[in-house]
């Protein structure tokens, strides 16, 4: 099984295989981890876009792709019907709450550059800002 972002680490071989061999011949089955796994980016990349830029092709900041390992997890489990484990159940919430965070802007991404901020002018088109050195209100 391929180590896609080190999910080995994080369930026992043994559950991660059982979680992707829908044929019981062994094996994983082809795509099973790769479309939890992009399925979850997806869902990451969409929540916190327009606060947090990463180019397409670009990895996530380790704080974002930690939220995608919980959610690929959380999708492994339901692809299958399966009660998500207490403890996976409580990660997975938490790394919501967290994405939410982000999203909102609440929560910064350490090493992923944020947008520039748009400042709203309270200055009328047909009003003159300047005059020959002078402002005028």
């Amino acid at each position: 099984m391929p180590d896609l972002l080190g999910l080995h680490t994080l369930l026992s071989p043994e559950t991660l295989l059982a979680l992707c061999d829908d044929d019981n011949d062994g094996t994983p089955d082809s795509g099973v981890l790769e479309e939890a796994i992009a399925s979850a980016t997806r869902e990451v990349r969409r929540a916190v876009a327009g606060v947090v830029q990463v180019p397409q092709d670009a990895p996530l900041p380790p704080m974002l792709m930690d939220i995608v390992r919980t959610l690929s997890i959380e999708r492994l489990y339901e692809r299958r019907r399966e009660t998500l484990p207490g403890p996976w159940r409580d990660r997975s919430h938490r790394a919501r709450l967290l994405l939410a965070e982000v999203a909102r802007g609440e929560r910064p991404v350490e090493g992923a550059p944020t947008p520039a901020r748009r400042i709203a002018s309270t200055v009328q088109p047909d009003q003159r800002v300047h005059t020959a050195g002078k402002i005028t209100l």
